[in-house]
């Protein structure tokens, strides 16, 4: 059995979306554009034909993709936990070491994590180096991230929604 993805609602809502479209709209109109470039004649060097025969079969990826995902999603609570640590679906307030400015994440699942923007927040994901430092931490935790160069930068967490 897969293993289930937890996401945020919004997450959930979006993943939906983008597969209504792909089926509805980006998938047909695909077919459309296949259909007509095959009607030119000759396919050995008809560009059109190939380019959308590659695109069609990254839409259908990408509905594959998006339909093994949903199949095994589990929206993640949108009440805050009960021990007040850092999970999918958190809005999280740090503060680099040695600064006063606060940064607000929401920390989501990496299925989601391609929208960038959560209610206006930096989406962060809990496979990014920033997502698995945080994840499971609480109020006046220090969460140390390293970044792909090496580097050690440490945060502060103040505030977990």
């Amino acid at each position: 059995m897969a293993e289930q993805v937890e996401v945020t609602a919004e997450g959930k809502a979006a993943l939906d979306a983008e597969l209504k479209q792909l089926l509805e709209y980006d998938e047909p109109d695909c077919i459309g554009r296949v259909s007509a470039a095959a009607a030119e004649g000759d396919l050995r060097e008809n560009f059109a034909y190939h380019d959308a025969r590659r695109e069609l079969g990254m839409i259908r990826g990408r509905i594959a993709e998006l339909k093994a995902t949903l199949k095994n999603v589990k929206v993640a609570s949108s009440t805050p936990r009960l021990d007040g640590r850092v999970r999918v679906g958190s809005l999280v307030t740090v503060c680099e070491d040695g600064t006063d400015d606060d940064e607000v994440y929401a920390v989501v699942s990496e299925a989601e994590a391609i929208n960038q923007r959560v209610d206006g927040k930096q989406a962060v994901s809990v496979g990014s180096p920033m997502g698995k430092a945080l994840l499971n931490k609480k109020i006046g935790d220090l969460a140390e991230v390293i970044t792909p160069r090496g580097m050690s930068i440490k945060f502060r967490v103040k505030q977990v929604n």
